[in-house]
């Protein structure tokens, strides 16, 4: 795991987008990328049929390992780019990333106009999939200008 990927982790769990049950394999990785504290590798080895308990570890983790919570509008621009980029990159599926950035960014940051035209492109491959191919190549060319200035 990467240090750019482990603030990625911290950020996804901030916005929810990370399950409970998700935890102790996170520490695990946490920990093969050279995070250590007593909790976290309690939680390593802790069970993932206790999302609860796993949540009250995780959170303990997060302050013996100094990881505080980022600023929301901070934290869902820093996604909102990272999806881009991995839009753009191939890692995520344009029509994914394009659900996440809605969901995630254009509804959550009050609708900034830098995202519309990915809401279009999400209407379009709802409305017309027999041009998914071509949106899809919109979503990619979208995505890597919109981080020329994202």
């Amino acid at each position: 795991m990467e240090i750019e990927s482990v603030a990625l982790v911290f950020l996804r769990d901030q916005l929810g987008l990370t399950a409970s049950e998700q935890y102790p394999d996170i520490a695990a990785d946490l920990l093969v990328a050279g995070y250590d504290s007593a909790v976290l590798r309690e939680l390593a080895g802790y069970s993932r049929s206790d999302p609860l308990g796993a949540r009250y570890l995780w959170i303990q983790t997060r302050q013996e390992l100094d990881k505080p919570f980022e600023d929301e509008e901070t934290a869902r621009h820093i996604l909102v780019r990272t999806w881009l980029g991995e839009i753009d990159g191939g890692a995520l599926e344009p029509r994914t990333g394009v659900g996440l950035i809605y969901r995630q960014g254009w509804l959550e940051l009050g609708r900034p106009t830098e995202l519309d035209y990915f809401v279009g492109l999400m209407d379009d491959w709802d409305d017309m999939p027999q041009n998914r191919d071509n949106i899809c190549d919109l979503i990619i060319a979208a995505a890597r200008e919109t981080l020329a200035f994202w």
